[in-house]
């Protein structure tokens, strides 16, 4: 099952420092991919707070990626520590409201073999078939539903 068929939706936070053409790749994508795919650059994914994660799975992603330098390569020195770290927090969280940690993955890259962005964003969605329809989904959609019944009401 592609991407496309199953309509999954995925965010991905990034590193700038990953990928200098990053803005040329990213925008080659979404336009084949749309809505289904976002990208937010970082100036480091240390810089990710657990509230980022977050409103991305509540805006309806059902998988999302932070994706930092390699071990020992970020450019502000711990940056991808502190990355680790807020991953596995927000992990904790999501699954204290029902949701799989799986939804929220970290991604390190190798300093041996380089990647820009878009090949990571390929490789994510050949993948993602298995994990499904976020719940969070489901929820935003009856509250647009019923946000626009009741605006219809009132005219």
């Amino acid at each position: 099952m592609d991407q496309k068929s199953a309509g999954l939706s995925i965010t991905i936070f990034f590193c700038q420092q990953i990928d200098p053409h990053q803005d040329v790749n990213t925008r080659a994508l979404e336009r084949e991919l749309g809505e289904r795919i976002r990208f937010f650059p970082l100036p480091c994914s240390g810089r990710i707070d657990p509230l980022h994660l977050m409103r991305a799975l509540e805006s309806g992603a059902d998988k999302v990626y932070l994706v930092t330098c390699p071990e020992g390569a970020c450019h502000y020195r711990e940056g991808n520590i502190r990355a680790k770290k807020r991953i596995a927090y927000t992990q904790g969280l999501i699954e204290e409201i029902g949701l799989e940690r799986e939804r929220l993955e970290l991604i390190v890259t190798s300093a041996e073999s380089p990647v820009t962005i878009d090949q990571l964003a390929r490789e994510f969605l050949a993948c993602e078939a298995s994990i499904g329809h976020s719940p969070m989904k489901v929820k935003v959609n009856r509250m647009k539903a019923r946000t626009a019944d009741n605006e219809g009401a009132g005219a």
